[in-house]
């Protein structure tokens, strides 16, 4: 859903498939649900949003059996039910898709698809009969994959369909999709879309809990919005915008901030100069530049070579040949040591598995990379230390009861301002943000918005990977498409559409106003100029 885009929603049909009412869970004392009601009908698909802690994650594991309530009921098909158990849900009908797959990436797709059915003769497993059941499911959902390929080898689109394919294996009624665009290409997603439409009209009801508003608009009848464990807002049958939705989650009114601001980056000096960059069979003669308070953004399809690009430059990948030149200075990067001394930050793409120490303190996870700055013969001055990076989870505004928490205690979008913060005590010239905003709430995502301006205004290059075209457009001052790890095109972000960016990622050329099909070869540094010359 686009700023400002309506949707528009037909009356809910009665009675619910799933009607939980009065929902209510304490933690410790701390109310994470008070009193919700959520109905969920056939043929239907009702999106949970909110800001994370708002207690989405709570009330899917109610309705899906993996917690009790301290209060309230569940009704299903007309029936109230007790659930102690995920199995018990299943029995149910209730299926769900998680954010992080429940899948066994070492067996087949149709083991994985049949997994706790297996049809038998006396003992032993009918692996004909197996191979046929599942084949049967996936080309119910449209999924042409052999049922004996290793899970493993799979896209992260088809293994949410496999995992779909999973509940209609076990007689789903109901299913609940965690973020299921979150991994996912712009192609995958709408696969998933067109499956979902199709589940919809035999008579399925979907719970559909997304960040993305644009999600919203493809899949939705009907809307719930969850703020601090409380049902703030629902639409069912009306006509509501983005900007409508993101009020109710956050509570107040958004600035929107980006669409409006571009960066004056002309007559700035070179942060940042790649020249050729090659690793075998990943990233071919990959050049570009980024001037000192620019964002300069990468985009193109999964597997494009966008996140290669920022881990070779980062020292995390070896790279075969190329220059790197930071500030005017040439400078061999063999390690993230040498790029952090080069003037470089990384925010990897995976946040908890690459980007923090989960059993570490918010404040020790701030200061992790720089601890040399408080070193005094040998010893770390702890009062600096701790005196520096209060300063700097405040300055990120870094929600926790106390910053001596295990960062593992915060939600995504805390822990994702604790990943970029803890780069700001060494004020890089250069920071590489790889999908800075995946899998957080909206009100962060315009925090970390505000952030990435506030850098480039200060002077700092940005280089941004995102798989959002919105942001890309919103963000970059210009932008770099690659595809199969070469750089086809280059954009102004000003007038680009995404039509042009998807039209660059899948083909490698894009259809020019004149009607002609435009193939456009690798720039070189010295070529961009040229290139924006032709485009302007």
């Amino acid at each position: 859903m686009s700023a400002g885009s309506n949707v528009t929603i037909s009356p809910a049909p009665t009675p619910p498939l799933l009607d939980a009412r009065g929902i209510s869970k304490r933690f410790a004392g701390i109310a994470a649900l008070s009193n919700v009601g959520i109905a969920l009908h056939k043929g239907r698909c009702r999106a949970l949003v909110g800001e994370n802690g708002a207690g989405k994650s709570t009330l899917i594991k109610i309705i899906s059996g993996q917690l009790e309530p301290d209060s309230g009921a569940v009704n299903v098909a007309g029936e109230d039910v007790v659930m102690k158990s995920p199995s018990d849900a299943l029995r149910l009908g209730i299926s769900v898709v998680p954010q992080e797959l429940s899948l066994i990436p070492e067996i087949s797709v149709a083991e994985n698809v049949m997994l706790g059915r297996f049809p038998r003769r006396s003992v032993i497993v009918d692996f004909k009969e197996l191979f046929a059941r599942a084949r049967e499911i996936l080309q119910r959902l449209g999924l042409e994959v052999s049922p004996n390929t290793r899970l493993g080898d799979l896209s992260p689109g088809a293994q949410q369909l496999v995992e779909i394919a999973r509940g209609l294996c076990k007689d789903a009624r109901i299913f609940i999709l965690d973020e299921p665009t979150a991994a996912l290409t712009e192609f995958e997603s709408e696969n998933l879309f067109k499956v979902l439409g199709d589940l919809k009209r035999s008579g399925f009801a979907i719970l559909y809990v997304s960040h993305r508003m644009r999600d919203l608009a493809r899949v939705a009848e009907d809307i719930t919005v969850l703020r601090d464990g409380v049902v703030v807002k629902e639409w069912e049958g009306e006509s509501v915008d983005e900007d409508t939705i993101v009020q109710a989650m956050v509570g107040r009114p958004v600035q929107r901030f980006f669409n409006t601001l571009r960066h004056d980056h002309l007559g700035k000096s070179e942060a940042l100069r790649v020249e050729n960059l090659s690793r075998g069979g990943v990233l071919h003669d990959v050049s570009f530049n980024v001037h000192s308070g620019e964002v300069l953004a990468l985009t193109g399809l999964m597997g494009a070579g966008r996140t290669e690009v920022l881990r070779a430059l980062f020292g995390v990948d070896p790279i075969d040949s190329g220059r790197i030149v930071v500030a005017g200075k040439a400078t061999t990067i063999r390690s993230p040591r040498d790029a952090i001394r080069a003037g470089m930050a990384l925010v990897p793409e995976e946040r908890k598995a690459q980007g923090v120490v989960e059993n570490m303190s918010i404040l020790d996870n701030i200061s992790l990379p720089h601890l040399s700055h408080w070193a005094r013969a040998n010893f770390i001055t702890e009062y600096r230390r701790r005196a520096d990076a209060n300063e700097i989870a405040r300055k990120m505004t870094v929600k926790s009861e106390a910053f001596d928490n295990p960062v593992r205690s915060l939600s995504g979008g805390n822990q994702q301002k604790v990943v970029i913060g803890k780069w700001l005590i060494g004020k890089p010239l250069v920071f590489l943000l790889d999908e800075p905003t995946r899998g957080i709430d909206v009100g962060a995502k315009f925090e970390i918005y505000k952030l990435i301006n506030d850098l480039a205004s200060e002077g700092t290059a940005v280089l941004l990977v995102s798989s959002e075209l919105p942001e890309v457009l919103g963000l970059a001052d210009r932008i770099l498409v690659l595809r199969h790890g070469e750089i086809v095109g280059e954009l102004r972000a000003e007038g680009a559409t995404e039509e042009a960016i998807i039209e660059l990622a899948m083909f490698g050329r894009r259809t020019e106003s004149n009607g002609r099909m435009a193939g456009l070869a690798a720039p070189s540094p010295n070529q961009n100029v040229a290139m924006e010359r032709r485009q302007t």
